[in-house]
């Protein structure tokens, strides 16, 4: 019986030996370890090769239809694309500048005053709430002054990181996507033989679930960013354009960048005209509403959701783990290994007969006013299929 165990365990499929199980043990221990000292010491290096495979991702499909209609090789496409997005970050920036730049002009030279106002709206907040006051005065004004100093500054420095960052991802982006198919068939062979059919249709979804959330939060971000500004600028506000761009740009960050937004828009408000706040806030109040129950149902037709509650998990992981830039790759990322999840696990627990877990992951219904993020991908396996 036991030699029998043995030569099962060395036998591989074909009538291949296959190492023993300590050398497997051990190699697979040494992988491990390296991709714990990876995650640990070489995090930005990772994140920077995730985001590039996405955006390689992203412009595959671009370059093999100008292969295909216009004969360009990829590599002449590559640069094209790349010149064109820069051509149209200037042009948007151009188009964009004389009114953010002059409110933001406006803004700097007002920052002395502003300042001073939302001292004055605090003291006299202190002055009518005493308890208030009491607990304001066992503070360590220095050291909190140092702490808030200190985080503008590890702030400042980490947007110089993720802007390297997303510079050295875009040319490892455009990399992949000029030879993605060599790419793909690399680590489509490096996986055991039996599963290299599995694999490979897992990154052609992968890929599909990438460009879906491109595609998606895109839209979303030019919609509800143009929505913001004309709603501001009718109800009066000073920075209109200045928070409709910030609204737009800050919406790829689920959850997160509405409130930086909102909270930045309250105190400017608060500081240069407090009675066009309730406007201010009305007009954030009524896109939000129409992004969460008329934007997004749009945008997400055909679409699968990704659950709230794993998702801001996964996002305070990775903030954590990889700052901004993790915060910011932390949605396609999970709906990734959502998809793996749904292709590899959840078969494999139903051919076991045994319930599956995290049902949230496979199936949600759509709720009017969740605040959801959109991606492409497969509809959860039923018990009949995979059976």
């Amino acid at each position: 019986m036991t030699t029998t165990t043995a030569q099962a365990d060395t036998a591989a499929p074909g009538g291949r030996s296959r190492p023993p199980l300590p050398f497997r043990v051990v190699h697979y221990v040494a992988l491990l370890l390296v991709v714990v000292v990876l995650l640990i010491w070489a995090r930005l290096i990772v994140v920077s090769l995730l985001v590039g495979v996405g955006i390689g991702a992203i412009l595959a499909p671009v370059l093999r239809r100008l292969n295909h209609t216009m004969r360009i090789p990829r590599g002449i496409a590559a640069a094209l694309i790349a010149v064109l997005g820069l051509g149209a970050l200037a042009a948007i920036g151009w188009a964009l500048a004389g009114v953010v730049d002059s409110q933001a002009a406006l803004l700097s030279e007002r920052g002395p005053a502003l300042m001073q106002r939302l001292q004055e709206i605090a003291t006299g907040l202190l002055d009518r709430f005493p308890w208030l006051q009491k607990n304001v005065a066992q503070l360590d004004m220095g050291a909190t002054a140092g702490a808030v100093g200190g985080a503008l500054f590890k702030g400042a420095w980490s947007g110089v990181g993720v802007l390297s960052a997303l510079l050295f991802a875009t040319v490892i982006g455009l990399y992949v996507a000029v030879d993605a198919r060599s790419y793909r068939e690399a680590l489509v062979r490096a996986m055991p033989a039996r599963h290299r059919d599995r694999a490979d249709g897992f990154l052609g979804k992968a890929a599909e679930v990438v460009r879906g959330w491109f595609n998606a939060q895109l839209i979303d971000m030019l919609i509800i960013g143009t929505l913001t500004s004309i709603g501001l600028w009718i109800v009066g506000a000073e920075y209109w354009l200045l928070l409709g761009v910030l609204t737009g740009l800050l919406g790829i960050i689920p959850y997160v960048g509405i409130i930086i937004v909102v909270v930045f828009a309250v105190l400017l408000t608060m500081a240069s005209d407090i009675s066009r706040l309730p406007w201010v806030l009305g007009v954030f109040l009524v896109t939000q509403q129409l992004e969460g129950n008329v934007i997004l149902p749009l945008v997400m037709r055909g679409r699968v959701q990704l659950p709230a509650v794993p998702l801001l998990v996964f996002m305070l992981l990775m903030g954590s783990w990889a700052g901004l830039l993790g915060v910011l790759i932390a949605p396609p990322l999970f709906a990734v290994l959502r998809l793996g999840y749904l292709e590899f696990y959840v078969p494999r627990v139903d051919r076991m007969g045994a319930p599956a877990p995290m049902e949230a992951l496979t199936a949600l219904p759509s709720q009017p006013g969740s605040r959801t993020v959109p991606m492409r991908g497969p509809p959860p396996p039923s018990p009949a299929a995979t059976g």
